[in-house]
């Protein structure tokens, strides 16, 4: 697609807060935020603004990348934050 000028890019997020944290008690959702290197939980804006950078002519020369937009999350954050689910466990 590249030589048509067309980009295909990815936008990967970590956990961010939204009105489904609304699920975990509030002891439960603090553990996202402490297990992310960053140590906070990122929002709707970190991610809407990594769609407008691939959007926006400062990314015209990007494509066929995901953009991870978690915090360190995947290289350094524990992925089980809230424990991990019962098929994990040996």
């Amino acid at each position: 697609w590249a030589p048509h000028k067309i980009r295909v890019n990815c936008v990967a997020p970590g956990c961010v807060e939204t009105p489904g944290f609304n699920v975990y008690p509030e002891e439960g959702s603090a553990t996202f935020a402490e297990s992310n290197p960053m140590r906070e939980t990122g929002d709707a804006q970190d991610i809407a603004e990594s769609c407008v950078y691939l959007a926006s002519n400062s990314g015209k020369f990007i494509t066929g990348e995901v953009i991870t937009v978690d915090g360190g999350q995947q290289m350094w954050g524990d992925p089980w934050p809230t424990g991990r689910p019962d098929y994990f466990k040996l």
